[in-house]
């Protein structure tokens, strides 16, 4: 009998009950004023590359991991925090945050079918202007102080980019960590050009948080003049993005980031140490080793 009403209420549910979804990560978003009539604006952008209408939510979250309305807050706001976009086969949307309120510092998440394929991004631009509210492209290049676009991506475990630390070029990167639940231990390694670990640094991210920072205030050891990568290794898997600040007149540019593909590993608990600093921890297996860190046989 028990069996007879399960299946009658499976048979109830609609279908987009069992469906399954995906994330993409924008690891940076910034909105509201520096000092008026300066201020941060964020423009998104998604594209639909699936030959079908598909469903994409937007949220986006505070550093600390608090979910706030950034998207038809006018004229009246609408409730909760999330925005549904409809976006047809081939079809795109660009939407645009109010420059004045809210402010925000922080990410943004899309979600969508496992199924589909999207294409995203968001455009950062400090502006110099007073505010529309309008996006970017209608402004000439004079009231734009700078801008930068960072594509989204999928969270994985380990990222790679390049970092530079010198005195009119300096890194800075975003740890995203998108699980409501449980919290990111992100190892961060600096390798120099030759492949050399020379500075290393442990980052905790809670639920939804997220830490930014330049690659010099994660590694306060790095040197003051360098060119190289920089590797994290994340215990879950989180979102990663950067930008460079140029001197002294703060513009931004792109940093390329990759994420390492899902590979396959021996399930087998392995000790390692970290040269720099004599610390060992055990991960759950060597692919979960962070890069530079040396395998042992055991921690003691």
């Amino acid at each position: 009998m028990r069996s007879i009403l399960f299946a009658s209420i499976l048979y109830l549910l609609p279908p987009a009950a069992f469906a399954q979804t995906k994330d993409l990560i924008l690891p940076v978003a910034l909105n509201g004023y520096t000092i008026p009539p300066v201020h941060y604006q964020t423009i998104i952008r998604i594209v639909n590359m699936t030959p079908s209408t598909v469903q994409v939510t937007l949220e986006a979250f505070q550093n600390d991991g608090t979910a706030i309305r950034i998207l038809e807050l006018f004229p009246v706001a609408r409730p909760g925090t999330k925005t549904i976009f409809q976006i047809n086969s081939g079809g795109s949307v660009e939407a645009f945050t109010a420059e004045d309120t809210p402010s925000l510092n922080g990410w943004i998440r899309l979600t969508f079918d496992s199924s589909a394929t999207i294409l995203a991004s968001a455009e950062v631009a400090l502006i110099n202007a007073p505010v529309g509210p309008h996006p970017i492209c209608v402004r000439p290049s004079t009231e734009i102080v700078t801008s930068v676009q960072l594509p989204a991506s999928k969270a994985a475990r380990k990222f790679s980019a390049f970092a530079v630390i010198r005195p009119y070029r300096k890194s800075a990167f975003a740890i995203v960590n998108p699980s409501t639940i449980d919290k990111a231990t992100v190892f961060v390694s600096l390798m120099d050009q030759s492949g050399k670990f020379i500075a290393s640094a442990t980052i905790e991210v809670p639920p939804q948080g997220r830490v930014s920072r330049f690659a010099h205030e994660f590694l306060p050891a790095a040197p003051s003049d360098f060119m190289g990568s920089l590797r994290i290794t994340s215990s879950t898997p989180v979102g990663f993005g950067g930008v460079n600040v140029l001197f002294p007149e703060g513009e931004f540019s792109g940093i390329a980031v990759a994420s390492q593909a899902t590979q396959a590993c021996i399930q087998v608990v392995s000790p390692a140490r970290n040269p720099l600093t004599n610390e060992c921890r055990i991960f759950p297996t060597p692919c979960d080793v962070p890069d530079g860190w040396i395998l042992a046989s055991a921690c003691s």
